[in-house]
């Protein structure tokens, strides 16, 4: 008969195993981090493109102001030059001039509002640049930790796996189901120790008669309260 003592010692293996898989799992998650890294990248190439664009419409308006300017400035030389007397030319010409002054301070705002988007988002590209090469030197840095924990948690796992398999072994198949079954429906604890007369797995107290079944280790008891094989130490 399988007793519950060996049946707590195998317990304290799969905890171990427990222990070693999340860690791993934890580690393999942080191995991905590199999507981190893309997701940057990607922001990057398009801020970059964003500032290029910015760029161009800032050069494009530059030149249209400087036409308009030029324009401007002619419109004006016919009006107070003399050239033009006739009133209706005269007001044609008024009009056309103070349209292009408009237009003139139009341009102006928008290139105003562009050289600022120019110099925003080349600080940000800056920044950006930083933030990458400041991550990409911690990331490689942190994989090739993750690569040594990674190796030594398999190592670990495969010695404790290897002396769980020998002790699973030589115990009756029967009280293994029995204890497999248990710890699948007790969030992985199926063997609790009975220490001052309480389960130290739910803290209730054991009836006396219980904790004299449990002190005989001749039959397996649960515990009347969380349903777990109990094992005096």
């Amino acid at each position: 008969m399988t007793s519950p003592k060996q049946l707590f010692f195998l317990q304290e293996m799969d905890l171990a195993l427990d222990k070693i898989d999340g860690q791993a799992a934890k580690a393999e998650k942080e191995a991905t981090g590199g999507v981190a890294l893309e997701a940057l990248e990607e922001a990057l190439k398009n801020e970059s493109q964003w500032l290029e664009e910015f760029q161009s419409q800032l050069k494009t308006r530059r030149v249209e102001a400087e036409t308009q300017k030029e324009r401007s400035a002619h419109l004006d030389g016919q009006l107070y030059g003399g050239e033009v007397s006739n009133p209706s030319a005269l007001e044609s010409l008024e009009q056309e001039a103070a349209n292009v002054r408009t237009q003139t301070e139009k341009l102006g705002t928008e290139v105003s509002e562009l050289s600022v988007r120019v110099e925003e988002s080349q600080t940000k590209c800056t920044e950006m640049e930083q933030q990458l090469k400041e991550n990409r030197a911690a990331w490689e840095t942190r994989q090739t930790e993750i690569t040594e924990l990674l190796a030594r948690l398999s190592s670990e796992r495969e010695g404790i796996a290897s002396q769980r398999g020998d002790l699973a072994a030589t115990l009756d198949p029967a009280g293994v189901q029995q204890y497999e079954k248990l710890r699948n429906a007790k969030g992985g604890l199926a063997v609790a120790k009975v220490e001052r007369g309480l389960c130290q797995a739910c803290r209730m107290s054991l009836p006396t008669q219980q904790q004299q079944k449990v002190r005989s280790g001749r039959t397996t008891v649960l515990c009347a309260t969380c349903g777990r094989m109990l094992f005096l130490n």
